[in-house]
């Protein structure tokens, strides 16, 4: 039986909140699905835990709504992966400049007497900092078979496998497609995935899967979308283009903002929905909520704009 959320996306195209894969910042993610609930958002991606999962709910709660009222996707990264690393400070190589707290768009590095410190749950790993010799990279650690568990116990619509590694991750693809009833998503961006990288891969999950029916993310470039510009998006749909042949379904994400759907129809793609995380975190942050809402439900309905 073909999983819900892709009959919907046979019907029409959605619009899904990214809150960021290595986003732990617990009351941000509660307070962002509020305002994207009662803006009208189809779909939250959910850092992989339940405490993130948890978030959620309350602020589908909050928003006067049901759960049912949306589609959840779990999201998981693997090595080599910048969704899933945590920026460092070395205190001793630190210069107290503030350079990199300016740069964070997360808010995830703060003064600290004579330096600056990183309140980890609240980093990204956008590397937006990374420019300095005092910063350096972790890595956390995500397990195929806990991911499925949560996606289970929560009643999750998806998992998306992030692949932005040089190896196609043969294991966790089929370990997703044995042991989840719902849907695959696969998140591809520019870095690693070639025309003949992409045609592998896909040809590869169709055999596993004995269809198309799953989805692929187009990330362009991930986490870079805080402009409002063609530029900005220019990446996530060429990406689409890229993968477009194949047959599944496509969001398009990375770079993506309110000129992603008319960049799209400037080049006749075929797409089901957009996904925006920098973008859709910038435009309500340090917002009231009439306000917050007002710039929500503007940039979903751009997002739907066929």
């Amino acid at each position: 039986m073909k999983p819900k959320l892709l009959d919907t996306l046979n019907k029409k195209k959605i619009f899904k909140l990214v809150l960021g894969l290595g986003n732990r910042h617990f009351e941000e993610i509660e307070n962002l699905v509020t305002i994207y609930a009662i803006a009208g958002a189809d779909m939250f991606d959910i850092n992989p835990s339940k405490e993130a999962v948890e978030a959620v709910m309350r602020g589908v709660k909050k928003s006067g709504k049901t759960p049912d009222d949306f589609y959840y996707s779990i999201s998981m990264g693997l090595s080599g992966d910048k969704h899933i690393q945590k920026c460092y400070i070395d205190k001793s190589k630190c210069k107290n400049c503030g350079k990199c707290a300016k740069k964070c768009p997360q808010n995830a590095i703060v003064p600290d007497k004579n330096c600056y410190k990183v309140i980890t749950q609240n980093c990204i790993g956008c590397q937006k900092c990374d420019d300095c010799k005092a910063i350096s990279f972790t890595e956390s650690e995500y397990d195929v078979e806990k991911i499925v568990k949560i996606a289970k116990k929560y009643k999750l619509d998806c998992i998306e496998i992030h692949l932005s590694t040089k190896k196609i991750p043969d294991k966790e693809i089929k370990y997703v497609i044995e042991n989840f009833e719902g849907a695959l998503s696969l998140c591809l961006d520019r870095k690693f995935y070639s025309n003949e990288r992409v045609k592998k891969l896909v040809t590869k999950v169709i055999k596993w899967k004995g269809d198309a029916n799953f989805i692929i993310q187009a990330d362009g470039v991930p986490m870079s979308g805080g402009d409002n510009t063609f530029n900005s998006t220019l990446q996530a749909v060429a990406m689409a283009h890229l993968v477009q042949p194949y047959g599944a379904y496509i969001f398009m994400s990375g770079g993506t903002n309110a000129k992603t759907a008319e960049l799209a129809k400037l080049c006749s793609l075929r797409y089901n929905g957009i996904s925006i995380g920098s973008y859709a975190r910038k435009i309500v942050k340090d917002r009231s909520l009439t306000d917050a809402l007002s710039q929500a439900q503007k940039l979903i309905e751009v997002c739907r704009n066929d």
